[in-house]
Parts: structure tokens; sequence; C-alpha cells
């Protein structure tokens, strides 16, 4: 189950890493939930429903929807900034750097909900589970291919 968390967690890594990569400093990255004090322009980064299919006793398809949130300074022009900033994004996520490798965004998205942009990604790939010492554990990169 650790894997699993790993695995998650640095899927939200890399997303987050690549949007300060593409905006830089003058946004704030959220992972976590925030109740008060959001510091806009932000964004907010989540996985969804993470989803494992065993292929056979050592491989494992996994598929992690990821959904970005992008809450905006502006008060002006806020559709137009938006569809913007979609853009963006999605060119941002499309090719996800991770570990010595690159996922492709498939099942991109995007919609304003309630003044806020929900940028939808789905990154699928493939694991291998690798006995130590009588114990399985999940490789994370070194093991992670395309599907």
């Amino acid at each position: 189950m650790v894997g699993r968390v790993i695995m998650v967690n640095l899927i939200l890594n890399s997303v987050t890493k690549q949007l300060g990569t593409t905006f830089g400093n003058s946004y704030r990255y959220y992972v976590e939930d925030v109740e008060q004090g959001l510091q806009k322009p932000c964004f907010t980064v989540d996985v969804l429903i993470p989803l494992q299919r065993r292929k056979s006793p050592l491989l494992y398809d996994r598929t992690m929807p990821v959904v970005v949130h992008y809450f905006s300074d502006s008060e002006r022009n806020i559709k137009t900034h938006y569809y913007t900033m979609g853009e963006k994004i999605v060119e941002a996520l499309e090719l996800l750097p991770f570990g010595k490798t690159l996922l492709r965004g498939e099942d991109i998205s995007w919609q304003i909900v309630d003044d806020v942009l929900q940028v939808f990604v789905t990154y699928k790939f493939m694991t291998k589970r690798v006995e130590e010492n009588g114990v399985n554990m999940e490789t994370l990169a070194e093991n992670i291919g395309h599907r």
C-alpha cells in the first residue's frame, strides 16, 4: 500500500513542478486542502480516482486522473483570461516529465465552474512489482513504461 501512496504523491509533485516551470513564482501551488487563506492567483492539484489493473503477477496498468484548479486574482475579462490559461495549462501538462521518462496526458478537458478553471488530465502507465527480501515492493521510476 505504501508504494501506491508514494506513486500518487510523485504524480502530484510532477504536475506541480511542471506548472511551476511553466508559470513561475508569481503563482502559489497547493496539493493539500486549504480551508482559509487561499492566496490568488494559485493552482490546486489533486488526484481523482486512481485505478490499478493487474496485467500479470508482476505488472500493473495504472491510471491517474488529475484535476488542476486555477484561481485567478483578476476580476476583469475573467473568461478571456481563463480561456488563455486553459490552453496554457493543457500545453504544459500534455507531456509530463516523470523520472527518466515523459508521461503523455490523455482525455484532457477543461471547464469554468463558479469562476474557477478546472483542467482534467489522465496519465496512464505501467508499473512492475519487484520482490525484495520476501516483501513485495513497487519500484517507481525505473519500471514505468507507457501503454
